[in-house]
C-alpha cells in the first residue's frame, strides 16, 4: 500500500466511492454515516420509524397524514402539484400538500421523513423553529434526501445564514437531482457565502438550472465568489439576486448580465425578449426602441409592475446597435428613475432620443447629453423640465456638437430657461431643425432669445417650427428680423399662432423679398384666421419672390373670401397685360392643406401630395382658377416656360403692333415662341389641336406683314435676287 498521511484522506474523503473500499453495502453505509456524522440519527430514527405514533409527533391529524405519506412514499395521493410539499406556519386553510407547523410538531421527525422519501420533488420551506436544536435536527434529516429537484427557502423574518447554510451544505453537495435552489431572506455574511460557494464547487453533478438569492443583501465581494463557484454550471439558466436598487453598481450589473434570468426581471415574454436582444447586441439598427406604459405593435417595452428599470437602463446603455430611443414613461419611484438613468447615460450609440410625458430632472440625464457623441436628434414633448439650467450646461459642455434637430413641445419653458438653452445651441453648426411648440409662457423676451439662434452665422438651419406659442404681430416682427439672415432656411412653421394678423404677416415680406438671403420654400400658417387683409399682405410680400413653393394654410378656417382669393389669383397670373402676366409669380406650387413629399417615378425630383393624391383633394377649398395656375407652376420647372404658358393661355390675340418699331427683326423670335408654346401646350392639354396653334401663329405673322408690307416685299425681292445671283455664279463656274 502506498504511503498515506492525514492530508491524503482529507483530500479524497468526500469523493471516494465507499463501495470500492468496503466488502459490502452494509459496511459502505456505516462508513457513510461515520463520514457524515450521521450515526445518531440512524440509531434513533431508523429503529423507531415504523413504530412511532405519528399523532404523537405532530400537532394535527392533517400533519400526521403528511408524515405517513412521506414515510410510505405515498406523496402521489396528495392533491395538488405532484411531489410538492409546503412547510408553513399558521396557514388558514388546510391544503393536502401544506404541512402547517404548530406547537407539538416534531421537526426532527419531519426532517427524517423528508430525507428518506424518494418521491418528493419540490420542497418549499417558509419557516424554521426558533430553537436551534430543532433546526439542527430538521436539517440533519433533510440532508439525506436525494429526490428533491427544487428547494425553496423563504423565511418571513430575515434569518442569519450561519444557522442554515452550513447544515444545508451536505444536501446541496450530494443531492444530484437538485436543479433549482432558492434561498430568500437570508442574511449572508462572508463566511456563510464562502460555505455556500464551497458546496456549489464540490457538487459533482453541476445540474443546477436556477439559483435565487434574493432579499439577501449580498455584497459585490460575496456575489463575485458565488458567480465564480457557478462557472462550471453549463445548464444554469437563471440567477436571481439583490433587488435593492440602491445597492447596485456597474460591477453588480457586469457580473450578472450574462446569467441573469430575464424572465424574472420583466413583466412579459416580449419585454424579456427585448432585453435579450439588447444584451446580446442582436438589435435591428433600423428599428427604434419604445418604452411606454402601454403596448403596441413593434419593439414596445410595455413597462408594468415586475419590470426592473435598473436592468433596462443597463442593457440600453451597453448596447451598441440601438439608434433611436423613444421614452414615453418613467417609473414613479425616484430610485428606479435614477437606476435607469445611470445605465442610459453610458450609451454611446443612440442618435435619436424622444422623451414624452415624463417628469425629468436633467441633472440625471446630463452625462448622456454630454458624453454621447453620436446624438443628433433630441426631442422633448410634454416634459416637465426640472433644472433647465442643467440641460443648458450639458448642451454647452458637449464636445461633439453633432445635434441636427432639437425640439421642445408643451414644456412650459420660462424666458430665462429659453435664453440659456438658446445661447447653448448657437454653438451647434450642424443644427438643421429647431422646434419650439406650444410653449405659451414665451413672451417678447423669449422671442429675443430665439433670435440669438436665428442670427447665429454658425448655424445652417433648414427648418424652424414655432407653432402654437401664442405669438402676436410684434413677436413675429421680432422673429422675422432675426430670420432674414438665415441663409439656409427652407421651411418656417407658424401654425396655430392665432394672434398673428395682417401686420405680422406683412413683416414676412422681408423674407420673401429679392434682397433677402433667406431661401424660404415652405410657409405653414394652418389654423390661423388671416382674413382677406392677411391674404393681401402675403400677396404683397410674394410679388417678385422666386423661392416660396408651398403656402400651407387651412382654407376652411383661414377666413379668406373672394376678395382675398382674387388677390392670390392676380399674384399667380395678372392678366391685365402681357408684361404683368410675365412678371407674375411662377414659383408658388401649392396653397392649401398640409402635404408630404414623394419621389417621382423617374427619380427626377419630388412630388408633393395632400390627401389621396396631387389632385382635387390636394387643393380642397381653393378656387379652380388658382389651382390652374398652381399646377402650371408645378408642371413647368422653368419660370420662363411657366410664363410662356400663362401668356399663351391668357392672351390668345397677341398685339404684335408694339413690336413694329423693331421691324422684322423680332418676327423669327415670335415664330419660335409660338413653336415652343405649342409644343408644351399640346403635351399637357388633351383638348388642344394642331390647327388651333397654327391659326394663332399664322395670325400673328399676318399682322406683322400687313403692318409692314413694303418691308415684307423688299425682303422677298432681296431674297430672290440673292438666289438669282447665286445661280448665275454657279452657271459661270
Amino acid at each position: 500500500m502506498e504511503s498515506r498521511d492525514n492530508n491524503y484522506y482529507d483530500v479524497r474523503a468526500q469523493d471516494v466511492k465507499l463501495e470500492d473500499i468496503t466488502s459490502s453495502a452494509h459496511n459502505a453505509k456505516i462508513l457513510r454515516m461515520l463520514r457524515d456524522d450521521d450515526l445518531a440519527s440512524i440509531e434513533d430514527y431508523d429503529v423507531r420509524a415504523q413504530d412511532v405514533k405519528l399523532e404523537d409527533i405532530t400537532s394535527s391529524a392533517h400533519n400526521a397524514e403528511i408524515l405517513r405519506r412521506l414515510r410510505d412514499d405515498d406523496l402521489a395521493s396528495i392533491e395538488g402539484k405532484e411531489g410538492a410539499l409546503y412547510i408553513i406556519m399558521d396557514y388558514v386553510s388546510n391544503c393536502d400538500d401544506f404541512f402547517i407547523v404548530k406547537e407539538g410538531d416534531d421537526w426532527g421527525w419531519l426532517g427524517y421523513f423528508i430525507g428518506r422519501n424518494k418521491q418528493i420533488r419540490d420542497l418549499h420551506l417558509y419557516c424554521l423553529p426558533k430553537d436551534r436544536d430543532q433546526v439542527g435536527a430538521f436539517m440533519e434529516g433533510m440532508k439525506h434526501n436525494r429526490s428533491i429537484e427544487e428547494f425553496r427557502f423563504h423565511h418571513e423574518i430575515e434569518i442569519e445564514g450561519d444557522s442554515i447554510i452550513d447544515r444545508l451544505a451536505p444536501f446541496i453537495i450530494h443531492n444530484t437531482n437538485l436543479k433549482e435552489l432558492r434561498l430568500l431572506g437570508i442574511h449572508f455574511g462572508l463566511d456563510c457565502v464562502h460555505s455556500l460557494a464551497v458546496a456549489l464547487i464540490q457538487r459533482q453533478h453541476k445540474a443546477l438550472t436556477c439559483l435565487s438569492l434574493e432579499y439577501n443583501n449580498l455584497s459585490n465581494e460575496a456575489l463575485e465568489e458565488i458567480i465564480a463557484a457557478l462557472s462550471g454550471y453549463k445548464k444554469l439558466e437563471s440567477l436571481c439576486v439583490e433587488e435593492n436598487l440602491s445597492r447596485r453598481d456597474q460591477k453588480y450589473y457586469d457580473m450578472l448580465a450574462e446569467i441573469i434570468d430575464l424572465n424574472r426581471i420583466t413583466s412579459s415574454k416580449k419585454n424579456a425578449e427585448i432585453l435579450r436582444k439588447l444584451r446580446d447586441n442582436a438589435w435591428n439598427e433600423k428599428k427604434d426602441l419604445y418604452v411606454a406604459d402601454y403596448d403596441s405593435e413593434g419593439d414596445y417595452f410595455c413597462a408594468e409592475e415586475g419590470d426592473d428599470w435598473g436592468w433596462l437602463g443597463y442593457f440600453v446603455g451597453r448596447n451598441k446597435q440601438i439608434r433611436g430611443l423613444n421614452l414615453y414613461c418613467l417609473p414613479e419611484e425616484e430610485d428606479e428613475v435614477d437606476a435607469f438613468m445611470e445605465g442610459l447615460c453610458r450609451d454611446q450609440s443612440i442618435e435619436r432620443l424622444d422623451i414624452r410625458r415624463c417628469e425629468i430632472d436633467f441633472s440625471s440625464l446630463s452625462p448622456f447629453i454630454v458624453n454621447n457623441g453620436n446624438l443628433k436628434d433630441l426631442r422633448l414633448f410634454d416634459v416637465d423640465i426640472f433644472c433647465a439650467h442643467s440641460l443648458a450646461m450639458a448642451l454647452s459642455q458637449r464636445q461633439h456638437k453633432s445635434l441636427t434637430a432639437f425640439c421642445f413641445s408643451r414644456n412650459n419653458l420660462s424666458n430665462d430657461a429659453l435664453e440659456e438653452i438658446s445661447a447653448a445651441l448657437t454653438g451647434y453648426p450642424y443644427l438643421e431643425s429647431f422646434c419650439v411648440l406650444e410653449n405659451n409662457l414665451i413672451g417678447r423676451d423669449g422671442c429675443e432669445s430665439l433670435g440669438t439662434i436665428f442670427r447665429s452665422s454658425a448655424l445652417y438651419l433648414k427648418e424652424v417650427l414655432l407653432c402654437g406659442n401664442d405669438f402676436d404681430d410684434e413677436d413675429l416682427q421680432t422673429l422675422v428680423a432675426a430670420l432674414t439672415n438665415a441663409t439656409t432656411l427652407q421651411s418656417l412653421w407658424l401654425s396655430s399662432n392665432r394672434s398673428i394678423a395682417a401686420a405680422g404677416l406683412r413683416a414676412l415680406s422681408q423674407l420673401f423679398s429679392s434682397a433677402s438671403v433667406c431661401p424660404l420654400e415652405t410657409l405653414h400658417i394652418e389654423d390661423m384666421n388671416i382674413g382677406d387683409e392677411g391674404a393681401e399682405a402675403l400677396v404683397d410680400g410674394l410679388r417678385g419672390n422666386t423661392t416660396l413653393k408651398h403656402l400651407v394654410l387651412t382654407p376652411d378656417s383661414a377666413g379668406i373670401t373672394s376678395t382675398g382669393w382674387a388677390a392670390f389669383s392676380r399674384l399667380l397670373c395678372d392678366t391685365s397685360s402681357i408684361n404683368n402676366t410675365y412678371r407674375s409669380n411662377h414659383t408658388l406650387e401649392h396653397i392649401g392643406d398640409d402635404y408630404c413629399y414623394m419621389s417621382n417615378p423617374d427619380g427626377s425630383g419630388k412630388l408633393f401630395l395632400s390627401g389621396d393624391a396631387y389632385s382635387g383633394e390636394c387643393f380642397r377649398g381653393i378656387p379652380p382658377a388658382i389651382v390652374q395656375y398652381l399646377k402650371i407652376n408645378k408642371e413647368y420647372h422653368s419660370l420662363q416656360d411657366a410664363a410662356t404658358i400663362k401668356i399663351g393661355r391668357c392672351h390668345p390675340d397677341i398685339p404684335v403692333e408694339v413690336f413694329f418699331e423693331y421691324k422684322l427683326k423680332l418676327l423669327p423670335f415670335l415664330v419660335s415662341w409660338f413653336g415652343r408654346f405649342g409644343t408644351r401646350e399640346r403635351s399637357n392639354c388633351q383638348n388642344a389641336t394642331t390647327r388651333e396653334f397654327q391659326r394663332r401663329e399664322l395670325s400673328a405673322v399676318y399682322k406683322f406683314i400687313r403692318g409692314m408690307p413694303m418691308l415684307a416685299v423688299d425682303g422677298q425681292i432681296q431674297m430672290r435676287l440673292k438666289s438669282s445671283c447665286g445661280r448665275k455664279r454657279k452657271f459661270d463656274e
